[in-house]
């Protein structure tokens, strides 16, 4: 995610903005000691902590949240309940595209560089966010109870982690039926593509996003685009070793060497422009068989670290292009 240093670090921030936000907040001391309790370890599960604090309340459930990823922020969106603030909200759509962000929501900061003003101002009930961004906790749980989502946390795949959070997001907030139904709208659309996906011929695809114009990122094992490839029935034609992240960065020497006749080639944006130039004049590209034989496509962004709305949209594009192409 792009980084922005003009952006305040914690460090920068008079205490007197923290201080007077905590001043306005009205949650009990009982609270606050379960809700440290239960973040103490950062890799916990979701709600592990929430069910008493639920019960001592009058109005149990938070309403105003904070992301400090995307994936947390288009789940809640996915639910009918929008954040108040995310990180990077100016790049949204260069790197989420879809569910819309509302313009209610406010930008605070990168992902590594958040604006602790701009999030004390929103008055938040809940932080969200995931162990990448887990360094910021000892200074934001001095703003609002903290969640650490365990997606990418080597224990689960992240489809399946992004299930259950789902779930837990919905008890947490209160949205337990929108949850649930929109669970089984997801599972339902997976189940579709699958019958569609054994009922076709469709290639094995090659997935990429463009780092420069000699090196990408190539997923596989572990990534969310591999997780549902794997529910529907379509074939990854990358078998090499990927990181924690699901994805090996390669230059485009490693893809010629492994590229097969038949494969069909995904790019997914963002793409920069100087990258295109940079493609069309490369031999090693041009000579790719996805080039040569009209097996090449480059699609919209899906942010790859992303939750169930991102899996979501992942393969409604790449159904849709397989469709218009080999039906």
């Amino acid at each position: 995610m792009l980084r922005d240093p003009n952006n305040l670090h914690a460090r920068n921030v008079p205490a007197k903005h923290i201080d007077r936000s905590l001043q306005n907040k009205e949650r009990s001391l009982e609270r606050r000691k379960i809700l440290k309790a239960g973040v103490a370890a950062s890799m916990t599960p979701l709600l592990s902590m929430f069910t008493s604090v639920q019960t001592s309340q009058a109005n149990p459930f938070p309403r105003r949240i904070v992301c400090l990823d995307y994936g947390s922020a288009t789940t809640l969106l996915a639910l009918g309940f929008p954040p108040v603030g995310v990180v990077a909200a100016q790049h949204w759509d260069y790197w989420v595209g879809e569910p819309t962000l509302p313009p209610s929501v406010a930008d605070i900061g990168q992902d590594l560089v958040i604006n602790l003003e701009a999030i004390s101002r929103l008055n938040p009930d809940l932080i969200l966010m995931t162990p990448y961004t887990a360094s910021h906790k000892p200074v934001l749980e001095k703003i609002a109870p903290i969640e650490i989502i365990p997606l990418f946390d080597g224990k689960k795949q992240p489809l399946q982690a992004s299930r259950e959070i789902t779930e837990n997001l919905g008890v947490l907030l209160g949205l337990e039926k929108e949850a649930e139904t929109y669970l089984k709208a997801f599972n339902a659309k997976l189940a579709k593509a699958r019958d569609l996906v054994s009922q076709r011929k469709y290639p094995s695809l090659t997935l990429l996003n463009f780092m420069d114009g000699r090196h990408a990122r190539v997923y596989g094992a572990n990534s969310l685009y591999q997780n549902v490839m794997d529910e529907v029935g379509l074939t990854n034609a990358w078998t090499g070793e990927t990181n924690y992240w699901g994805f090996q960065t390669i230059g485009l020497e490693r893809l010629a060497l492994t590229a097969t006749e038949n494969m069909q080639l995904i790019v997914f944006e963002p793409l920069m422009d100087d990258i295109k130039p940079t493609l069309e004049n490369s031999p090693l590209w041009k000579r790719l068989p996805a080039i040569q034989n009209d097996r090449f496509v480059l699609m919209p962004p899906v942010l790859m670290f992303g939750m169930l709305p991102s899996a979501e949209r992942f393969l409604s594009l790449v159904l849709a292009h397989l469709e218009s192409r080999y039906s």
